[in-house]
């Protein structure tokens, strides 16, 4: 029993040292990217953003968007059967704005919201982010200027959370910037597995192209499906690494919505058929798991706790290691002292959102 569980523990450390040794090189690789001035910006954007009840948070997102050094763009809102004072807001903000359409979706869900203001955009380039979010006065430009020089199919860019006042909160800020990070740094390496809808631009033609992959019966996942199915066809994904591109975002304010979304966003891992982003959900999830149940087990084998400690440890160190790479970008404050903390309520996270993802299928947003 020791010996095996011992090569299975050897095992799992070994490709997760290596996954993340792949994340790094391939983070390390991109380029921060800087503005050029002298580059004419000629590509004709659309900002598409659904909401849905989303009254408390479009004030800020508006305010942002008219602060955009890039103003030539098109602004789409699409409102998704808003019972709040959404609605209202969007036509109130139609005079700060040379181009705008409000969509009211006729379908239900954000999936469909989506399509519906994106088969409406006029511009060759889309740009998605979330109500919640708080871009930079830069952001549009920044993309535009990207896509100038880089002529990509699909565009990761960064997105972090707003700075907690709380262990809670600095807790999300560095699973996010992690879960973020990966995604960049796997692009980076040639391995695309993950990418956010809160900052993202792809062009209207692959993603009318990606239309059929896109899994309309799953409650989310229209990002990560767009990438699969242009990276099925080869198509160039870019990575924006920038701190002038950035988007902020709000963290859940309780365990209980967080866990919700991090089991909707796992819920639709049963659709994936992309070796990469299977190997790697695999080792990741594998090692968290592993490490639940050493300490389970420790318990009633106590030679076990050898084995837990050094996992947990090497893991860690890992994990510390990697954050160093991510901090310049994200800008979050790096203390050990919450990385040990992370570390600590990983496992358990993992275990419980993988679980009930299986068992308990969400079909509402």
């Amino acid at each position: 029993m020791y010996n095996t569980v011992l090569i299975l523990s050897v095992l799992l450390l070994t490709g997760y040292l290596f996954i993340i040794f792949v994340f790094i090189k391939g983070w390390n690789k991109i380029p921060y990217f800087e503005i050029k001035s002298t580059t004419e910006i000629l590509n004709r954007i659309s900002v598409v953003i659904c909401c849905k009840n989303e009254a408390h948070h479009l004030p800020a997102l508006i305010e942002a968007l008219k602060a955009q050094s890039y103003k030539q763009f098109e602004l789409i809102w699409v409102n998704d059967h808003s019972m709040d004072e959404t609605l209202q807001i969007m036509n109130a903000s139609v005079h700060y704005f040379e181009h705008v359409q409000i969509i009211n979706s006729k379908a239900n869900g954000k999936k469909q919201a989506l399509k519906a203001g994106i088969i409406a955009a006029s511009g060759d380039l889309i740009v998605t982010t979330d109500a919640d979010c708080v871009p930079g006065e830069y952001w549009i430009e920044s993309i535009c200027n990207f896509q100038q020089q880089h002529s990509a199919d699909l565009i990761i860019a960064p997105v972090k959370l707003f700075q907690g006042s709380n262990l809670f909160t600095r807790l999300q800020q560095l699973e996010f910037a992690t879960l973020v990070g990966t995604g960049m740094g796997a692009a980076g390496a040639g391995m695309p597995i993950l990418c956010n809808a809160a900052n993202l631009a792809f062009t209207k033609q692959v993603w009318l192209d990606s239309a059929a992959d896109l899994h309309e019966e799953e409650i989310s996942g229209d990002d990560v499906f767009l990438l699969l199915s242009i990276k099925k066809r080869n198509g160039k994904i870019a990575v924006l690494k920038s701190r002038e591109a950035m988007v902020v975002t709000g963290y859940k304010k309780s365990l209980k919505s967080f866990i919700n979304q991090r089991r909707r966003w796992a819920s639709k891992s049963s659709k994936y058929t992309d070796w990469h982003i299977l190997s790697t959900g695999f080792v990741v999830a594998g090692v968290n798991f592993l490490l639940f149940a050493l300490f389970v087990m420790a318990f009633f084998l106590p030679q076990l706790w050898f084995v837990f400690l050094s996992v947990f440890i090497v893991k860690f160190m890992t994990d510390n290691f990697f954050l160093q790479f991510l901090q310049p970008c994200f800008l979050f404050k790096l203390n050990v002292l919450n990385v040990l903390a992370l570390s600590m309520v990983y496992p358990v996270y993992v275990t419980v959102v993988g679980i009930s993802s299986l068992i308990l299928k969400r079909k509402k947003w």
